[in-house]
């Protein structure tokens, strides 16, 4: 038998191909083992940043390093693999962050994610571990990355574990580590819990760890209540407040109406107080002073005021204060009770406080041993350092509003060089001496303007210095729209006159007060002054001066029939023993056709629109329209200089809104320049806030302000 070398070679083929795939699944088999192995090596040995990659048994590592030393490590980890071979070893080094943040959240359903950086596998682990120890059956949510640029590295894990320690007691919120400053927001579970978190975030954190912000709000509950209880010398709070702020003016008003009271504030923090808490609460304690005992308790919007007052007069008070101050939202129930045997005054009421200027007395009656504690009290904070003699009684019968009327008659003693302030039933009586002018007159406004309808006034004070009639005062009206009124006024009364004049004499102009108050009679100088500012109106720009008694007028009138009507004003008419004279020029041909100019192009401004980007010099698109006129303007007025004025309101340094308004003044030049204006023609300058036409203090205000301004000056 022959043998067939063919037949040989067709049955070695398909042995070959079985060897071959044999080999391939094995080689897969033994990849996939190591592969396993040395992922499970590497992230035992906290390099799960080196990712590996397998050739058969040669492995390749990349990646990026979070320090000098872990690509070493990394390789030494993969060499103690059993099986494996390093071949090659391609590691880059992370870049640091420039703001490394951390964040545990609890999310209130169970869940606590773990975000931001870890510096390492070694740090991340530990975070988790004390997460699993703080939020004990919790599901904790790793989706923290490794990053290399963390601060102090024990520090920034004892800050951690704290603010995690800290949240773990919160229903939910968040704790945020931002390079060593800790955040914390969210709600606390319970008014203890909520004390215990703040108290720690203030003053227990870790050494090193900073407090950027806390936000935790304080547990919400349904059967929110208040309560305060005085007796036997002693205040104390129990409940709840919503806030440390509405706490705050609690206490506040309890130590200003109590009196060598101690005052114990028992009461937790928590949400879900009733609209109006702060002030029914605030209100019931100042009641509560008046009285010798008492108690309040606030359930939702059940108000329960109870409490024994020293006499008739003042339980009524109290129950008529309750009832009328109290928010209608609230059920009120107040139970006062009283002697029935207080003595009635025996003919009439009257209290009295009278000053000689060294010692006060009070005497008369009073309607409760807590009034004449408030009344005597208040007679020593006016006039401190000053003897008091007390020889108040009390009484009932005291007048509806008594308390406004005696304090409107001893807020005007102190101002005396000696009075006396009475109430007889409802009439106050306050008389008196000073030696200040301006005094005399402005009790008696005073004093009725704060009885109100409480009582009937009657003032008398004597006038017992000298009445000064030798006042310097002027008014100065320049080119720029402003009347500066400058000097002396002879009381207050006459100083709101003069201002208001000014302005209804010379609609659109600013004026400034700059006046002071000497004490003198206004019944001639006022009208002397207003005279004054009639004729100033006429002139283009001028000053009107009264000095002692004489009347000067002098400036620019636009033409000779001004100037003649002001002469023939200041000749005639001025009451006995004023005299008046004026200085006027004429304006020249070329003078008043710059006035018209400058006219016109104010009337364009003023109805037209030049506005800016806030806090910039761009002029915005809306602009465009007005600078188009003005242009025409001002080249129709060729032979004249435009000076244009940048102002602005008042908020910011003085420093930033000069410059914010020499670029803006600027920047309306330039584009007046860009419509054909000759750049030699115009001036830009910046006044910042110093020139206000209005209020700063309203938006409104601060709008008129912010402005430009043009001038056409004469070449």
């Amino acid at each position: 038998m022959r043998c067939n070398p063919s037949y040989w070679l067709l049955g070695l083929v398909p042995i070959a191909m079985l060897s071959w795939v044999a080999a391939e699944l094995e080689r897969d088999r033994v990849e996939s083992d190591l592969s396993r192995r040395l992922h499970e090596a590497l992230a035992r040995g906290g390099y799960s940043w080196a990712a590996p990659a397998l050739s058969g048994r040669d492995a390749v590592l990349s990646g990026k390093a979070l320090d000098d030393f872990d690509p070493a490590r990394a390789v030494a980890a993969a060499r103690d693999v059993w099986g494996v071979r390093v071949a090659n070893a391609e590691f880059g080094r992370a870049a640091p962050l420039d703001r490394y943040t951390w964040s545990a959240t609890a999310k209130g359903d169970g869940r606590v994610v773990l975000g931001g950086y870890a510096p390492s596998d070694e740090a991340r682990r530990t975070l988790l571990g004390a997460a699993k120890r703080s939020f004990g059956r919790a599901e904790i949510v790793d989706e923290m990355r490794l990053a290399r640029g963390a601060p102090d590295r024990q520090a920034w894990l004892s800050g951690a574990e704290f603010g995690m320690q800290q949240l773990a007691q919160l229903k939910r919120g968040v704790a945020q580590l931002d390079q060593l400053d800790l955040s914390m927001s969210g709600e606390a579970a319970t008014p203890p819990t909520y004390k215990a978190v703040r108290t720690a975030l203030l003053g227990g954190r870790p050494r090193g760890i900073g407090l950027g912000s806390e936000k935790i709000q304080p547990p919400r509950v349904d059967a929110y209540s208040w309560s305060a209880r005085y007796a036997e010398g002693a205040l104390s709070f129990g409940g709840f407040v919503p806030s440390d702020t509405v706490r705050a003016e609690l206490g506040r008003k309890a130590k200003a109406a109590f009196k060598a009271v101690d005052i114990a504030d028992r009461a937790d923090l928590a949400d879900g107080a009733p609209d109006g808490f702060a002030f029914a609460a605030g209100t019931v304690i100042e009641q509560l002073a008046l009285l010798k005992s008492g108690a309040v308790d606030i359930n939702g919007k059940d108000l329960n005021f109870t409490g024994q007052a020293a006499d008739e007069t003042t339980a009524l008070a109290v129950r008529k204060t309750l009832r009328s101050v109290i928010p209608q939202s609230y059920k009120l129930n107040e139970q006062i009770g009283y002697p029935r045997d207080a003595p009635a005054a025996a003919s009439g009421y009257v209290m009295a406080i009278a000053s000689d200027g060294a010692a006060i007395e009070v005497s008369g009656s009073v309607p409760s041993e807590a009034s004449r504690v408030a009344l005597v009290d208040a007679v020593r904070a006016r006039f401190p350092g000053k003897t008091v003699a007390d020889k108040l009684s009390v009484a009932s019968g005291a007048p509806d509003g008594w308390q406004q009327c005696i304090v409107a008659g001893l807020a005007a003693l102190p101002r005396l060089k000696s009075g006396r302030a009475q109430l007889a039933d409802k009439k106050l009586s306050v008389t008196g001496a000073t030696d200040e002018y301006s005094v005399a007159e402005s009790v008696p406004i005073d004093v009725k303007a704060a009885v109100g309808q409480s009582c009937q006034s009657e003032t008398k004070i004597e006038f017992s210095g000298k009445a000064r009639a030798d006042l310097s005062w002027k008014a100065v009206r320049g080119a720029d729209r402003r009347i500066v009124l400058q000097g002396e006024t002879p009381d207050a009364t006459s100083r709101v006159r003069i201002t208001q004049a000014a302005q209804n004499l010379i609609p659109g102009v600013s004026v400034a007060d700059q006046m002071t108050v000497a004490g003198a009679s206004s019944q001639v100088w006022l009208p002397v002054a207003i005279r004054g500012l009639e004729q100033l109106a006429k002139l283009n720009t001028g000053e009107a001066a009264l000095v002692g008694q004489q009347l000067t007028i002098t400036g620019v009138a636009v033409n000779d029939s001004v100037a003649n009507a002001i002469h023939t004003a200041m000749a005639s008419g001025l009451p006995e023993g004023f005299t008046g004279r004026d200085k006027v020029t004429i304006m020249t041909a070329v003078e008043v056709e710059a006035d018209k100019c400058e006219d016109m192009m104010r009337a364009t401004t003023e109805r037209g629109v030049i506005n800016f980007s806030r806090a910039s010099a761009d002029l915005t698109q809306d602009s465009s329209e007005t600078l188009k006129e003005l242009a025409e303007i001002a080249n129709d007025c060729p032979d004249f200089r435009i000076e244009i004025e940048g102002h602005t309101d008042s908020e910011g340094t003085d420093e930033r809104n000069q410059r914010l308004s020499d670029r803006r003044a600027r920047a309306v030049a330039d584009y007046l320049v860009q419509l054909g204006v000759p750049q030699g023609r115009l001036s830009a300058i910046g006044y910042g806030a110093s020139r206000p036409i209005s209020d700063n203090d309203t938006e409104d205000g601060r709008a008129k302000n912010r402005r430009i301004e043009f001038g056409v000056k004469v070449n």
